[in-house]
This record gives structure tokens, C-alpha cells and sequence, in this order.
């Protein structure tokens, strides 16, 4: 297994497959980030900058390792309602600024995925057929 993907090494992944690869990913992170500081829940630290302090406390790894647990979740869910990923590339040129409008469970499902991947739209195995 490619650990930077976390895929199987010339394997094009499916975006669920996708999406499970960067939660096991920030999930990974959040753990080491947490056995590193002994402590899982992180506090603001007065250190002048408060806003930046708050908001490394806000991604403490316990709230990251919280959101991977619902986000494999609902990946998951979204697995099971078989995804329209047809759906993704189906907005005619010149229409990429209006909002995709899933007409049942299976295109919800390829929109909720696609959603959820974009995050990681930099990460060098996002394809661009992906973008929602």
C-alpha cells in the first residue's frame, strides 16, 4: 500500500475510496499529534495570539479524530446508496458556478461525496471529474 495515498500503488481510486483514504489519513495525524502531547484535548494557550491559539484548540485531535468517525460514517452511507457519479460531470460548460441539484438518493450520494472530497482537491490523487 502507497502509505502518502493510502491506496494500492497504480490503483485510479474511486472517490469513496478517495475520501476513506484522507479520513484514515487525518485520523492518523490526529492520533500521533495526540500521543506526541500526551493529551488528546487541547486548550487555548495565551501566547498573544488568541485567535490563532483558539483555533489550534478547536482541532484538537479528540474533535478530529470525532469528525473522521462521522465522516467514514456517512461515506459509508453515501457507498451503500450506490453514488451517480455521472451526475458530477453532467453541468454543461459554462455552468460550473451553479449549484449541482441531485434529483434522488444516488446523485445525493455522489454530490455528499464529492462535497466531502473536495477539501482535498490539492492532494495529487483528486481527479478533477470529481469536482462537484
Amino acid at each position: 500500500m502507497d502509505v502518502e495515498s493510502g491506496l494500492v500503488p497504480d490503483q485510479q481510486p474511486d472517490l469513496d475510496q478517495f475520501v476513506l483514504a484522507r479520513i484514515a489519513e487525518d485520523k492518523r495525524i490526529a492520533a500521533d499529534a495526540a500521543a506526541d502531547s500526551g493529551r488528546e484535548q487541547w486548550e487555548p494557550e495565551d501566547d498573544g495570539a488568541p485567535l490563532a491559539a483558539e483555533h489550534v484548540a478547536r482541532h484538537d485531535p479528540a474533535r478530529v479524530l470525532a469528525e473522521c468517525a462521522a465522516k467514514r460514517r456517512l461515506v459509508l452511507a453515501c457507498r451503500d446508496s450506490r453514488p451517480d457519479l455521472h451526475f458530477l460531470g453532467a453541468r454543461p460548460n459554462g455552468m460550473a458556478d451553479f449549484p449541482l441539484t441531485p434529483t434522488d438518493q444516488h446523485q445525493l450520494a455522489a454530490l455528499t461525496l464529492a462535497l466531502l472530497a473536495l477539501p482535498y482537491a490539492e492532494h495529487h490523487d483528486y481527479r478533477p471529474e470529481w469536482r462537484p
